[in-house]
């Protein structure tokens, strides 16, 4: 039963479903139950069923067809990321496997968080680059790019549509890349990202704030992006310390 009153039905339904598909509780091929089913077992109207089943055929989650009933179609592919443990050479690969789209390029004024993490004065114009990330014609992140001035100054928009950030800076600018800082939290999709990334407002998403540095541990770019959450994860592999 749905019992939450601020929520639409319809809404939460179709969150429902949505997880169960995407995390394989519902194979893909299965059978869905009727609508009158599914509305006996949540309490819901058949109206609301319907707006929930369109809701995810529009995503492409669902197939139904007529006489038959409604099935699970097959699953978005998934980006496969980065281990926690990973490399430079890990983010340039995931890289390279996406197009990019570019909204933004400008030197402006940031945020006191940005300047910190780059080593620079407050009020410090940096290069701001705003982008989306596709595979396969379907965006997967939101992508926002801050480079000191010295830096970023140096790259031109269309270099980035064939070729990663990471690796311009390390072959093009000749910057020895070593290492990177990253933090991993829990967000969702805001009225402007969501039409961005082709997902509901509300959705969950997968924010990384990373901050890259060179041999001399100099920052040299901080990124924040935002990522589907039924698109991307990111996986560790831990090991028992014995004593």
């Amino acid at each position: 039963m749905l019992t939450d009153k601020i929520i639409p039905l319809y809404y939460q339904l179709d969150t429902i479903f949505r997880r169960k598909i995407l995390s394989g509780e519902f194979a893909a091929g299965a059978s869905l139950p009727s609508e009158d089913a599914i509305g006996e077992e949540y309490g819901v109207s058949r109206i609301t069923v319907r707006q929930a089943l369109s809701s995810l055929e529009k995503d492409g989650l669902i197939i139904r067809k007529r006489g038959k009933g409604t099935f699970v179609s097959a699953k978005p592919p998934i980006i496969e990321p980065a281990k926690l443990t990973g490399s430079i050479e890990d983010l340039i690969s995931i890289a390279m496997r996406s197009t990019t789209k570019i909204i933004d390029f400008s030197l402006t004024q940031v945020a006191k968080k940005v300047t910190d993490s780059l080593g620079l004065p407050e009020r410090t114009e940096v290069v701001r680059i705003e982008r989306v990330q596709s595979s396969k014609g379907s965006p997967f992140s939101y992508v926002l790019n801050y480079l000191p001035p010295t830096i970023g100054q140096k790259i031109q928009p269309d270099d980035l549509l064939t070729k990663p950030l990471l690796k311009i800076l390390q072959d093009d600018l000749s910057i020895d890349l070593t290492e990177a800082t990253q933090r991993i939290e829990a967000a969702i999709a805001d009225s402007y990202i969501a039409p961005l990334l082709k997902i509901r407002v509300g959705d969950p998403l997968l924010k990384i704030e990373r901050t890259v540095f060179d041999s001399g541990h100099k920052a040299v770019e901080h990124v924040s992006v935002l990522y589907r959450a039924d698109r991307y994860f990111y996986a560790v592999r831990l090991e028992r310390t014995k004593k």
